[in-house]
């Protein structure tokens, strides 16, 4: 039997678990080609026993990335409406293309943000809208108690 917390998304935790799926294939996938003949073929990505490790480094990751001001204000532009074009985000937050790309980049590199290319636009991932979902309602939930605390 498990239990799970009322803080706890499972989407989110599933979205995340994807991200960390992905990797663990991509890697696995070029370490295939990181040998020369007569080495040692590279270890596993992941090992038994590293799941916890691993969700623990990769999760707080995530929460610094959208922990930096800009990074949220970036992923609360993308979240609505589907996404957002490249230049319209640089200008939405007032920033040169380039500084934004880069951060867009660190984005996807945690599984919260894609890139459509061919479209130059940015979207919410699973993940990202998941992680964007539960800051908001833990604003609300803690504006909430502060409110409540200073009119007893």
């Amino acid at each position: 039997m498990t239990t799970t917390t009322p803080c706890v998304s499972p989407q989110l935790a599933r979205a995340l678990a994807a991200r960390l799926r992905d990797a663990i294939a991509a890697g696995e996938q070029l370490a295939s080609f990181a040998f020369t003949e007569g080495a040692p073929a590279p270890g596993p990505e992941l090992s038994d026993g590293d799941e916890l490790a691993v969700a623990h480094d990769f999760l707080l990751r995530v929460l610094a990335g959208i922990g930096d001001p800009l990074n949220w204000e970036l992923l609360a532009a993308v979240v609505p409406d589907g996404g957002i074009g490249l230049d319209q985000l640089a200008s939405q937050v007032g920033r040169p293309r380039l500084a934004v790309a880069e951060r867009v980049a660190s984005l996807i590199q945690l599984g919260l943000v894609s890139r459509d290319l061919e479209r130059d636009r940015v979207c919410a991932s699973p993940a990202g809208d998941a992680l964007f979902e539960l800051v908001c309602e833990l604003d609300a939930e803690v504006a909430r108690w502060l409110s409540k605390r200073r009119r007893a």
